[in-house]
């Protein structure tokens, strides 16, 4: 049987057992509803409308009307204004909830009415009307044009420059970063995911002597690389079918809608460092599960291999957005146990060169023989270790 027969027939009878298992129908599903929940409740507010202030002027206090209309509008607050209402009648409605306060008096002192505590809101809006308003009167009482004056105060503004070399996170794109940050977030699921899927299958045949069977037709390494492709391709299709149901219910939602960033660049990004992450991780998943015969021991071997996808995805979250050009934010988005992780983020920033992308790309494939060699040589050695759990060492020296 040629090397690549062998390996698409246990790839096949992985994917089958796979897409069959309960186990992985429930996850995908419950992770689905999640993200469409997630998603729905995400639209629904932001789709709020929003609130408009209700508040009551006095006849005696209409000239600061204006004022307050220009402080509202420039603190992008929604003001409905009930103006010439007498006192009596703007306490009432003040203490019947029709408004939420009532301003009277002379417009550069009012008084402000309130059923209760004052609202934050509106006594900014207040203050900086009454300081408008007075300054108007100033400047009429010099002689002035107040709008001309108050035109070129609103104009007059300081600018910043940024002396660093080193992109500030507030001048990224959120909608890139946050993309993108949801993107590494799958991709730590997926790969945790098809690593729990390689370990247990291992130990499971391992346990069973199924293993002893197979290895009398085909070779261990033939045995891992189908096991490792086929979960790979169950893995692949779950976040291709969680990302179809994200983007559907954000369209139906339009929760995207106004936003614009490269959707498709995305996806695209999300697929290549899958594969990559997956080729680096998962097939030294399947030989370290094969030191171990139980499945209970399963966790002593994977738990540094799983710890070692936390360190570079937190890096990615923190590191990467904060200091995208660093010295070692360039550097360790080279290491090929990073890049899965952090230079998707450093794409998503905008400071990164075709070339960087191109290099780590380089890395990940040149690296990736020599760990599914040392994933081949411990699995070749250990599955049929049927004693007690095997040490790495012995595995390695044969």
């Amino acid at each position: 049987m040629s090397t690549m027969s062998a390996v698409g027939r246990v790839a096949l009878r992985e994917m089958r057992t796979r897409f069959t298992a309960k186990a992985t129908i429930i996850s995908t599903v419950i992770l689905m509803v999640l993200i469409i929940g997630a998603i729905v409740a995400l639209s629904i507010i932001t789709s709020r409308p929003a609130t408009s202030l209700e508040v009551g002027v006095a006849g005696e206090t209409a000239e600061l009307s204006a004022s307050l209309e220009q402080a509202a509008t420039s603190q992008s607050s929604s003001l409905d204004l009930h103006t010439g209402l007498s006192a009596e009648e703007g306490r009432r409605q003040v203490l019947g909830g029709e408004i939420e306060a009532f301003i009277s008096g002379d417009p550069t002192a009012p008084q402000v009415a309130f059923d209760g505590d004052p609202d934050q809101t509106i006594m900014e809006l207040v203050s900086a009307a009454v300081r408008s308003h007075a300054l108007a009167e100033a400047i009429s009482a010099a002689g002035g044009d107040p709008k001309q004056v108050l035109a070129q105060a609103a104009t007059a503004a300081p600018t910043t420059v940024n002396l660093s070399a080193e992109q500030a996170v507030a001048d990224l794109n959120p909608i890139q970063i946050i993309t993108t940050l949801a993107t590494i977030s799958l991709l730590l699921f997926a790969l945790i995911q098809s690593a729990s899927m390689v370990a247990v299958g291992v130990v499971e045949e391992k346990s069973s002597r199924v293993v002893e069977i197979l290895l009398a037709t085909i070779r261990p390494i033939q045995l891992l690389t189908g096991k490792v492709i086929g979960v790979g391709v169950v893995a692949l299709s779950q976040v291709v079918a969680m990302i179809a149901a994200a983007l559907i219910t954000a369209k139906a939602t339009g929760v995207l809608d106004g936003f614009e960033f490269d959707l498709g660049g995305a996806i695209g990004m999300l697929a290549l460092w899958f594969l990559l992450g997956f080729a680096i991780y998962v097939v030294l998943v399947g030989g370290l599960a094969a030191l171990v015969s139980r499945q209970e021991d399963i966790g002593a071997v994977t738990t540094p291999m799983v710890f070692g996808m936390m360190i570079p995805f937190y890096l990615g979250i923190y590191l990467v957005p904060n200091a995208p050009d660093s010295l070692a934010t360039r550097v360790l988005s080279q290491v090929p146990f990073f890049s899965p992780f952090m230079m998707p983020v450093r794409t998503a920033t905008g400071v990164v060169e075709t070339w960087e992308v191109l290099l780590s790309v380089a890395l990940c494939l040149l690296f990736i023989p020599f760990l599914m060699w040392i994933g081949g040589r411990v699995y070749g050695r250990a599955v049929l270790n049927t004693g007690g759990r095997m040490k790495l060492s012995a595995a390695l020296k044969g």
